[in-house]
């Protein structure tokens, strides 16, 4: 008994929200509301890869706010430095098109996802499976 109750902590602490706030997915994404609207996705310290965003994004749409697989995620703000993440490798993202979202950062940068970027929750989420394949 005392190993399954071991094991299930594990599994919702590899999928939950940190202490210092917002929701770390398996793969070490952590992402964070900005506001109603938006939410900031920072990649994983030493990895700028577009698997990092694309999977935090649609690993919290679904798993935090709901969203269903087949809902869209939007680049609203490129990557570069973050409202809420400290550090030069966040982006965020929204559930809305980038002209019904408001208080977004609107980065523009020369890597990463361009705003209006957008995909599928589901072919987000998929981006944790390449991106961890790609590690191991």
């Amino acid at each position: 008994m005392k190993r399954a109750l071991l094991v299930s902590a594990l599994v919702v602490a590899g999928c939950s929200e940190t202490s210092a706030g917002g929701f770390v997915t398996r793969t070490g994404v952590r992402v964070v509301p900005v506001n109603d609207m938006v939410f900031e996705v920072g990649a994983r310290p030493g990895e700028t890869m577009n698997a990092d965003f694309w999977c935090g994004a649609g690993d919290y749409a679904r798993r935090v706010l709901g969203a269903g697989d087949r809902d869209r995620v939007y680049v609203v703000s490129e990557a570069g430095q973050g409202a809420v993440i400290q550090g030069n490798s966040t982006a965020q993202f929204s559930l809305s098109p980038p002209a019904q979202t408001q208080g977004a950062l609107g980065n523009v940068s020369h890597w990463g996802p361009k705003i209006g970027n957008q995909t599928t929750v589901v072919e987000a989420r998929l981006k944790c499976r390449t991106h961890r394949s790609e590690n191991n």
